[in-house]
Parts: structure tokens; sequence; C-alpha cells
């Protein structure tokens, strides 16, 4: 991960700026240095983890920390996201709302100066209050100490890091006394693997804010605690509202058993999103919402639709492309919708619940025309409730494949075969069935190595 790291402060030295260039040879010496840390850093996880249990507690912990902290070291170079947040926490600053005012309002502030041209600097925002509040927070800090834009930078990020070190504590602890035989191994998948430390910390995305909001509510809900599971799941619907279908699931699933309990946790629920609403509840809008669902031809990347559009456009044809766009975006929404159906009908217990969700995650990673690498990170707390080690192995190779197709900046073409590669498994998975809900969880000691593709791309660079 010191590698990783190193790779994003040599595009800097040789930028000698924090904007971008994806097509300068800085970018690409750079994206190749960092591309091999994390692939790297990934073999080195998933080959430890079936054998973490030899290793004490402390030393797992001391390697975690370094992994996370060299990861919280590294300078945006795979995306720029973190100076789009920081410009949404400066319209809160300025009394403007992040959800009908998009950041160009800031005029000449030196936080768009990152982000000039890039499309979100004139959409306004698709997250929640809470994250805006975050962002703020970061903004004003960084004013106060006179850097306005590196010291949010460094806040924003810090607090990314605060997140998912505070998930991981609850993850092991959770792990320890739910998972004791393969507490270490999903503890090492978590923590010491790239793609959290790289796109949370790293590169500074809020998804760190739901990866500590799934830990919590997993974590909460195993035990039958509702009202911890509630305020937990509630407070990740309103940074990103893509958890919301998994709060309606967790609803269903509990009236199963008790109406008692579904609705104390669904009136806990409305409490903490209608809090959180509130303060921005005059200027909420679903616009910068609507589009990614279909509405915007542009709007397309890392998938196999951004494949498809990119060549149309190339070839002459926008309106194939749009058409194109819509069909895929279509099918992709109706995919999960069915997957969301059959998950509330199926699941009888959290950890079926959990695996139908699962599911639904990979229809949408591999079929919906906007997909991020740092998506993944949402899968990766159901590490600690899932049963099977064959689906514990996939999400965590995934995850490696996904941050690995760095190294050679060929997108989509790198995402759409890595998305062929996790088609296959998943469908292996699926056909051969998993782990009952009472099975006693599968050491993944007894599992081939899935890693001819990572081991490839090493020997070739």
């Amino acid at each position: 991960m010191a590698l990783a790291t190193a790779g994003s402060w040599v595009r800097f030295s040789l930028a000698h700026t924090p904007r971008i260039d994806t097509h300068g040879f800085p970018f690409l010496l750079s994206s190749a240095i960092s591309g091999a840390g994390l692939i790297l850093t990934g073999l080195c996880a998933l080959r430890l983890a079936p054998r973490a249990n030899r290793l004490s507690w402390r030393a797992l912990w001391s390697w975690a920390l370094a992994v996370q902290v060299c990861g919280f070291l590294a300078l945006a170079l795979t995306s720029s996201d973190v100076f789009i947040y920081l410009c949404l926490g400066a319209l809160r600053l300025a009394g403007l709302s992040p959800d009908t005012t998009p950041p160009s309002a800031l005029g000449r502030s030196p936080l768009l100066e990152p982000v000039l041209g890039v499309v979100w600097v004139d959409e306004p925002s698709p997250y929640g209050p809470l994250f805006h509040s975050v962002a703020a927070a970061a903004a004003w800090i960084g004013a106060r100490i006179g850097s306005q834009m590196w010291g949010a930078f460094w806040v924003f990020k810090g607090a990314m890091l605060a997140a998912v070190l505070i998930a991981l504590i609850a993850a092991a602890r959770h792990l320890a006394a739910a998972k004791p035989a393969v507490a270490a191994e999903v503890f090492v998948l978590l923590a010491l693997g790239p793609l959290l430390a790289w796109e949370i910390q790293g590169q500074g995305h809020n998804d760190g804010l739901l990866f500590l909001s799934l830990v919590g509510f997993l974590a909460a809900a195993t035990k039958g605690r509702d009202a911890l599971a509630a305020v937990a799941l509630a407070a990740g619907v309103v940074v990103k509202c893509v958890l919301a279908p998994l709060l309606a699931l967790y609803v269903i699933l509990v009236a199963r058993t008790s109406w008692r309990r579904a609705i104390v946790f669904g009136v806990v629920s409305l409490l903490v999103i209608g809090a959180s609403l509130a303060t921005e509840w005059p200027s909420v809008s679903l616009r910068a919402l609507l589009p990614l669902l279909g509405g915007n031809a542009a709007r397309h990347a890392h998938s196999l639709a951004d494949l498809f559009c990119l060549v149309l456009d190339r070839a002459g044809f926008p309106a194939a492309s749009a058409v194109t766009y819509r069909l895929i975006a279509s099918a992709s929404i109706l995919l999960c919708a069915a997957l969301f159906v059959w998950t509330a009908v199926k699941a009888r217990s959290l950890v079926e619940l959990a695996r139908g969700f699962l599911v639904l995650l990979f229809a949408g990673y591999l079929s919906a025309p906007w997909f991020q690498p740092w998506y993944v990170t949402w899968a990766l707390p159901f590490l600690i409730v899932e049963p099977d080690g064959r689906w514990r192995r996939f999400i965590a190779v995934f995850a490696v494949i996904t941050v690995a197709q760095w190294m050679v900046p060929l997108d989509p073409v790198t995402t759409v075969i890595g998305d062929l590669w996790a088609a296959n498994q998943l469908w292996i998975l699926l056909r051969t069935g998993g782990a009952p809900a009472d099975m006693a969880d599968v050491a993944t000691e007894e599992l081939p190595e899935p890693l001819p593709m990572l081991n490839a791309v090493v020997e070739e660079s």
C-alpha cells in the first residue's frame, strides 16, 4: 500500500496541480506504480487470509493500521470526487442548498480548481443531508485553519479514516464473538485488502460512511438490537439512498416474526431520516438522482454500457448510443427490482437477507450503466455475516480485481473483463447453492486459489 500511495505523490510532483489529467504521462506513470502497489497488497491479503488465525490479534491490527494509514496518506489520483464533496460543504457553509445549487455557484473558489470541466460541477448534490453536514464541517475546519482546499482535504480524508477504523473495530468485536473460527480470516479480507484503504481514505470517497453504517447495522441486527440497527441503517440512507432497499427488506423480514418489532424498527428509522431531512427539507430534490436512473445518456462509467456508448459515439451514432444507454439502464432497473422482490419473498433470516441483497448489489454492479469501483465497498460489510467461505472469497477477490484495473487505465475495457469473471463466478455460486443459515462457516483453506488473473497481471508488470 505504501507503493500505491507513493504513486499518487509521483503524479502531483510531476504535474504540480491537484487537477487530474488522465491523458498525460504523469498520470500514466503514477497509475502503473499505484496499480502495482494495489495488486501486491491484494495478493498479500488474499494469501494471508486463510492462515490469519496463526497470527495474534495484535499483529493483525498492526498490519491493518499500517495499510489503512498508508492509504490515508495518498493524494487524489483515480478520482477527484473529494473536491466535489468539499465544494458541496462550502455551499452549505455559504447558506446555499447543495440539493438545488451546483458547485459552480462558488465562483472563484480554490475548491473548484481541481474539478473544472467535470460534469458534477454543474449538477446539484445526489447525496443526503448527513453527508452534507460532514462535508460542511471539513470545509469549515479548512477555512478556520487558513487552508481552504488542502486543510479541508486532509480533514475530510481523516474523517473517512476514522469511520473505517471504527467500523473495523466493530467488525472485529462482532467476528470474535459470533464467528471465532473465521474471525481472523474475515478481518484480514476487510482490513488488509486494498479496496477500503485506497478508495475510502485514500481517494476520499464518502462511502466510508456507508461502510460504517452497514457494519453497525449487521452487527446490531445479528444480536437482535433493533433500535441500534435502525439508527445505523437509517443514517446510511441519509448519506446515500442506495441503502433504502436494504432498509425496506429488513422491515419486511422482521415483520414476518413480529409486527411490533417491525413497527419499532420502522418508526426509529423514520425518525432518524426525518430529523436529518428536516435540516434541508425546503430544498430536498430528486433532480440529481433521476438522470442516473436512465435519463441522461452522457452519464455512464466503468460498465458494459459505457463501452457500447463510447464505441457508438466514436462511430458517429449518438442517437444509437442514447438508445443503447436507456435500454441497458431499463434492463438493469428491472433486474434489480425483480431481485428485490425475490429477496423480500424468500428471505427468512438475516443471513438469507444479506445473501439476497449481495446478489442484488452484484446485479447492479454488472448491469448498471453507472458503476464506480468504490461502490464495491458496499459489499464488504456482508463478509461479517456470510457463512460460506466461497462467497467470502468471491467478494474479496472481486474487491482486489476492482482496484487492480487502475494499473492500466484502459477503462471500460478492464472493467468489462473483470465483470465477465465476476459474472461467471457468481453464476457458479448461484448454481451450486450456498451454505444454509445454520451451517458452520466454511474455511477457505479448502478452496482453490481463484487468483490466476491477478497473478498474470503481476507477472506481466
